[in-house]
């Protein structure tokens, strides 16, 4: 009998160990979990992106900033429910939420609303939900399941290979959205991931070098191509994406083929950044986003606007704002008591972490554009309420020292 068929008829049990005679699925005393340095660094962040909303809204109904704020106060009763919530109860639901977010992803594809070229959104009344966004935190309690389940089979190239499948199929959907950039932020979650649960180092290593091998070639076809040809609808064989965002990757390494298209925004994004200085033009005085010369200010260009407004010294202080954050989070990684904890923190963390580099550096021209939002400072009520939800999870992982006020 092979070691799958093995553990299939005898699956490993988790052990838990539990003070009390029973669990507790919901536990107000938990709020104590709450770290005050990771909310107070959380609540900075959310002030700036109230008042970079509020003027990017200047020339607007004001219902971005409404919403910005509203979503704020919708997802904070969330978080501290989450924090009360046993996480152990968390993870054990991982396989069912797992299953209904790809059930909601197949279901993006048929009835999904269309936007800017992608179907991702399911309409519920007034309201529209984003199902690729919020199985970002659901793809790391899935994954946080799967490594405390088989534990130390992770070793085994077999059980390797079936962490690239469970987080293959969720890729592949939100891919066919097509929706590159929320699809590849998946990846770092589950890499990092698989070297907390303790995989082999030889079989990381092969995997990216592969992955970067793949970028190259990558290059390489895209490379062979011309803006004529990508707007023909011509497209590498192995990688069938649209020609809007074909020209996304084109105009990155070629931004003055199509200054006027494609390369539009990564353009005007350099000279907004630019135009700001040292000092910055001041609050509510951009001209390059108030004019309108940069599209997508209020979402995935939101630093652009701070950085012409606030200038060099304050968007670099914003970025130590952020460093802080992730920081913290790792720190608190570093205090949980169980491989799970760490695992979800982790998980977590790279979340924030892949959204905050890759945001800032395709503002200022370093990778092309694929639409993923600064947290807690862009506009979009999903990726809003996931930070939300990820925060509460954070809280809800025992740690080792005192939660209030340590260090």
């Amino acid at each position: 009998m092979s070691s799958i068929e093995q553990y299939i008829h005898h699956p490993p049990e988790i052990q838990f160990e539990i003070e009390d005679s029973s669990i507790h699925i919901i536990n107000w005393r938990r709020l104590v979990r709450i770290d005050p340095i990771l909310f107070l660094l959380m609540l900075v962040l959310i002030a700036i992106g109230w008042i970079n909303m509020y003027s990017a809204n200047q020339n607007e109904d004001y219902s971005y900033f409404v919403k910005h704020v509203l979503i704020f106060f919708i997802g904070l009763p969330i978080l501290f429910f989450i924090t009360m919530i046993d996480y152990r109860i968390i993870i054990a639901s991982a396989p069912f939420l797992y299953a209904l977010s790809i059930l909601l992803l197949v279901t993006v594809l048929f009835f999904g609303v269309q936007a800017k070229g992608s179907e991702r959104w399911i309409p519920l009344g007034p309201v529209r939900i984003q199902p690729s966004e919020i199985n970002k935190i659901i793809i790391v309690l899935m994954l946080t399941w799967y490594f405390v389940k088989i534990g130390e089979n992770i070793k085994k190239i077999h059980w390797y290979i079936l962490t690239f499948i469970i987080s293959g199929i969720p890729i592949i959907l939100i891919f066919m959205q097509p929706n590159l950039g929320t699809a590849m932020s998946i990846v770092p979650i589950t890499m990092i991931m698989l070297w907390i649960a303790g995989c082999r180092i030889w079989h990381w290593i092969v995997t990216v070098l592969a992955g970067l091998i793949l970028m190259g070639f990558i290059f390489v076809e895209v490379n062979s191509l011309t803006p004529e040809k990508i707007q023909a609808g011509e497209h590498p064989d192995f990688l069938p994406l649209k020609p809007h965002q074909l020209m996304r990757i084109y105009t990155f390494f070629y931004p003055e083929a199509d200054i006027q298209g494609g390369g539009w925004q990564t353009y005007q994004s350099r000279i907004t950044i630019g135009s700001g200085g040292i000092y910055g033009k001041g609050f509510r005085q951009g001209t390059q986003t108030r004019l309108k010369y940069l599209p997508e200010h209020h979402t995935d260009f939101i630093f652009s606007l701070f950085a012409e407004e606030h200038g060099f010294y304050k968007s670099a202080l914003l970025i130590i704002i952020y460093g802080l954050f992730l920081l913290r989070c790792l720190q608190l990684a570093l205090y949980a008591t169980e491989l799970q904890g760490k695992l979800i923190i982790t998980g977590i963390t790279i979340i924030f972490l892949f959204h905050i580099f890759i945001n800032i550096a395709i503002t200022m021209g370093m990778l092309p554009v694929t639409g993923l939002p600064l947290p807690f400072l862009s506009y979009g009520r999903s990726f809003y309420l996931t930070c939300i939800i990820g925060i509460g999870l954070i809280y809800s992982v025992p740690r080792e020292k005192s939660y209030l006020f340590s260090g």
